[in-house]
């Protein structure tokens, strides 16, 4: 007798073709005994688990097999299994012994042809499909925020993106800043030939480089073009926004208009939240989860319910969340030798910064200070008082940084601000 699904369990009177099947048959039991009508097939064997799809009978609720993931995870001998929902049914993704977990190889992705340079084979989904991550044409994907506690694979995750779009796209349509305050995660770049500045590790002089990014993004508005794609690469940002207080509002305006502009930013933390991102938060449309450290912690990570991030395995088992979908997919893990083998200079240019020196961090002063180059005010003035003024001119004709333009900008044009500010 045909199964309803190819690789459901065998009917009464017949044996289990294969462990798989037999562990499938064990999961609908479970749920057949607590008087869940449900269908359990096995559907795909991954790197790291096991998935079965789960066909509920007619009224059934989904939520009274979420429930019962605890229960499931003890008939499969598990010490967990997660619960998710898509393609009009429920997937039991059961995880598999630590001595039969495997890596997932780039060689598995390598073959595949993206169908534009800016398409990154990002892992493989729980049900074998290849999941892709379209940074530029997809709007859900303008900005990435990799979350995850220690080990559940955010670096790799990371070296893998920056190596596929640096391998699929000449420096003449993708440039690059790195900022890595570890100074060890993002060292394998440092003679990309993608790269506008050396990789920076001092909170201090990412601060001015976020500071050229909103300038440059100033610029790319008013010329109304961008001549390539910048990306902005954070690891560990929140440590970075508690450092620096003026890393948080940069963040945040390169998060709200980059996309318009060409200007997006990849950036990790091991907790993805407001508190971590701050305003920012609102405009990373997309987020790649690994493991989190526990339940509670899962809803501020995820920004929804239902994910089970917290029974995510680690070593690039993630989820990305994107405008509502979800997806549970194997990140590759990609080698020194696969970056190594990236285009590279033997020299780094330097972006000139000048204008964003802060001279009191230099002189050790613990309140900081921007580097106040004497201006004259009566020619600013002047200048201001033309309509047609921007300011992007203002900065461009005064040579100041894109900061302290907007500042006289504002000062000058609000009713009872002190002048010259």
């Amino acid at each position: 007798m045909m199964d309803m699904y190819a690789g459901t369990p065998a009917t009464a009177g017949q044996q289990p073709r294969t462990p798989a099947e037999f562990l499938a048959a064990l999961l609908q039991a479970t749920l057949n005994a607590r008087k869940i009508q449900a269908i359990v097939a096995y559907q795909f064997d991954g790197p790291q688990v096991q998935v079965f799809r789960c066909s509920l009978g007619l009224g059934e609720d989904p939520a009274s097999v979420e429930r019962l993931s605890g229960a499931l995870a003890q008939a499969a001998g598990a010490a967990e299994a997660r619960i998710s929902r898509g393609l009009g049914c429920l997937w039991i993704e059961v995880p598999k012994p630590e001595s039969e977990r495997q890596v997932l190889q780039p060689s598995r992705l390598a073959g595949l042809k993206p169908p534009t340079s800016w398409h990154v084979p990002l892992g493989v989904g729980v049900h074998g499909e290849v999941v892709w991550f379209d940074i530029v044409g997809d709007p859900r994907h303008a900005h990435l925020c990799i979350g995850g506690t220690t080990g559940s694979g955010k670096t790799v995750a990371l070296h893998w993106l920056l190596a596929c779009w640096l391998r699929q796209n000449p420096p003449a349509a993708l440039r690059l800043i790195l900022c890595d305050p570890k100074a060890s995660e993002l060292t394998g770049f440092a003679r990309s030939a993608h790269l506008l500045h050396p990789v920076e590790h001092r909170p201090a002089e990412i601060a001015k480089l976020l500071a050229w990014a909103r300038a440059e993004m100033d610029e790319r508005a008013h010329r109304g073009s961008a001549p390539c794609r910048l990306l902005v690469v954070i690891d560990e940002v929140r440590d970075l926004i508690m450092s620096d207080r003026r890393i948080k509002p940069a963040l945040a305006a390169i998060a709200q208009i980059g996309r318009a502009v060409g200007v997006h930013l990849v950036v990790t933390t091991q907790q993805p939240s407001a508190r971590a991102l701050g305003e920012a938060l609102v405009n990373f449309p997309a987020r790649l989860l690994g493991r989190v450290a526990t339940a509670t912690l899962t809803y501020g990570a995820a920004g929804r319910t239902r994910t089970m991030a917290e029974s995510l395995l680690g070593n690039g088992d993630f989820l990305l969340l994107a405008a509502g979908r979800q997806v549970r997919l194997q990140v590759p893990l990609i080698t020194g030798e696969h970056i190594r083998a990236l285009p590279q200079v033997a020299e780094v240019p330097r972006l000139e910064l000048g204008e964003f020196v802060d001279l009191a961090a230099l002189a050790g002063d613990p309140r900081g200070g921007w580097n106040r180059r004497e201006l004259d005010w009566q020619e600013i003035e002047a200048y201001l008082s033309d309509d047609r003024a921007t300011v992007s001119g203002l900065a461009e004709a005064f040579g100041i940084n894109h900061y302290r333009a907007d500042s006289v900008w504002r000062a000058f044009h609000r009713k009872g601000a002190a002048w010259p500010p």
